[in-house]
């Protein structure tokens, strides 16, 4: 039976992705913060505040994807709607993967269509307000108009992700991101120094994602694995069939996503309606840098993902509650670590480097911490359960994102409170359902308490390290 194993090279290259790919604004970020005015940095967080919602179209295909293809490379000879196939072979079915890469291929190319029309509509419309008709920044219109052609191509090529994290070729899929990143980080930077300003940015954006594409079209798509494929085809049945299994819970997860939003980013939307851009700049700044230690910390979960579905696949329960519980452990470690250096270390380095915008009061950024961390928290706990292939947290989500984005605008419309309104709107929301109920859910599958799921997750990353001390000896 085909196994998906991940390795130590596997974490290792999936920390440098991770920091490349979020740290990727951030080394590019003190170049921002010099040369850019304080109006162009509001507005590159608007932007990318756009287009988070715009990006919402992937509708949650990206994960459904990916885990599927987990299936079929464990083994599955089918693909269900709800829960998994008992219908389990040696090696993978060729022809389903076949109609599955032929799902993925049609489903992004209508989406990052009809993406790419909305932000050159209704995109353009809210720019122009958040600018005063263009006014605020020089090149605004270009500078959406590359941006949104840099979505479409992100969002075009985002199944050849899937492709490799779903066939358990992590590392494969972080170089081609570290490569794409540092692209990234080579063209903006050239571009600022050559005085394009926030248009150099963007269209740094638009041509990185080109390598990405190259490199994991390469990496997946090997001599092997095409003479595997040729003598398989799809027909428009098969196509229409397995998208509808696809779409039964890709639509549920898509909602979760949008109710997602209304919780992560609908306020820096509405931020950019009551507040001043160096307000939105300073609010962004902080999210962006808490965002980066989110990434960090839970990228052993993310790297693992495969080896989770493999796991539920084959009915291993044991082995996935200790390789969950060991990578929640590591996520609450790196995530502390990471944001007394936030809180405590970023604050001068800003100053060094004479950055235009700052970060907001550390009472601020000391709630909106405790608020992220517990929702990363549950959001992971969340994950597990859509490894079985079930999402039942649907209303919750959108419930919790509609309350939030009405709070927010009520907070602003109708208070001083400011950006410390829209974190405490956001951590009471969460608190008083979703932070607790989904780990205590995960928690009972697996028939432990919190306490012991913490010792277990202790205990594997003690064997962790006596291994690793054991082999250097």
């Amino acid at each position: 039976m085909a196994e998906i194993n991940i390795s130590k090279k596997d974490v290792i290259w999936g920390y440098i992705a991770t920091f490349f790919q979020v740290a990727s604004g951030l080394i590019v970020l003190p170049f921002i913060l010099h040369f850019l005015t304080k109006e162009e940095v509001g507005l590159n967080y608007i932007m990318l505040t756009v287009g988070a919602m715009v990006s919402l179209f992937d509708f949650g295909f990206t994960p459904q994807f990916s885990r599927n293809f987990s299936y079929i490379f464990s083994g599955a000879r089918d693909l269900a709607k709800e829960g998994l196939q008992d219908d389990v072979g040696e090696g993978t079915d060729y022809h389903l993967l076949r109609i599955l890469i032929d799902v993925a291929r049609r489903v992004y190319s209508r989406i990052s269509i009809i993406v790419l029309l909305l932000m050159l509509t209704a995109g353009v419309v809210y720019i122009s307000h958040a600018t005063d008709g263009f006014t605020l920044v020089r090149n605004t219109l270009a500078i959406w108009i590359v941006y949104s052609l840099s979505t479409f191509f992100n969002l075009y090529y985002t199944y050849y992700s899937s492709l490799l994290v779903g066939k358990g070729l992590v590392m494969e899929s972080k170089k081609a991101m570290i490569a794409s990143r540092i692209a990234y980080i080579i063209l903006a930077v050239g571009f600022i120094y050559a005085g394009l300003g926030l248009l150099g940015v963007a269209l740094a954006n638009l041509l990185s994602p080109f390598v990405l594409r190259y490199m994991a079209y390469r990496y997946f798509f090997t001599p092997e694995m095409k003479l595997r494929l040729a003598g398989h085809r799809s027909t428009k049945e098969e196509i229409a069939h397995y998208f509808g299994v696809i779409w039964h819970n890709a639509r549920k997860i898509g909602l979760v996503m949008v109710g997602s939003y209304g919780i992560n980013r609908f306020g820096l939307f509405l931020a950019g309606l009551f507040l001043t851009l160096e307000e939105v700049g300073s609010y962004g700044l902080m999210t962006q840098l808490v965002n980066v230690t989110i990434a960090l910390s839970a990228n052993y979960f993310y790297v693992s993902e495969p080896q989770f579905a493999m796991f539920k696949v084959r009915g291993e329960t044991e082995r996935l509650l200790r390789r969950f519980a060991l990578t929640m452990n590591v996520f609450y470690l790196v995530f502390i670590v990471g944001t007394l250096f936030l809180i405590f270390c970023c604050p001068p380095l800003l100053e060094l480097i004479r950055s235009q915008s700052v970060l907001p009061a550390i009472s601020v950024m000391l709630v909106y911490s405790v608020v992220a961390l517990l929702e990363q928290n549950h959001s992971l706990f969340s994950s597990i359960i859509v490894v079985g292939n079930k999402v039942p947290y649907v209303k919750p989500a959108l419930i919790s994102g509609c309350v939030i984005a009405i709070g927010s605008y009520l907070v602003l419309r109708f208070t001083d409170y400011g950006l410390m309104g829209l974190v405490v709107v956001q951590g009471v929301v969460q608190l008083a359902y979703n932070n607790w109920k989904w780990p205590s859910v995960v928690c009972h599958d697996f028939q432990i308490s919190f306490p012991r799921f913490l010792q277990i997750g202790a205990e594997e990353a003690l064997k962790k390290v006596g291994d690793f001390i054991h082999h250097r000896l």
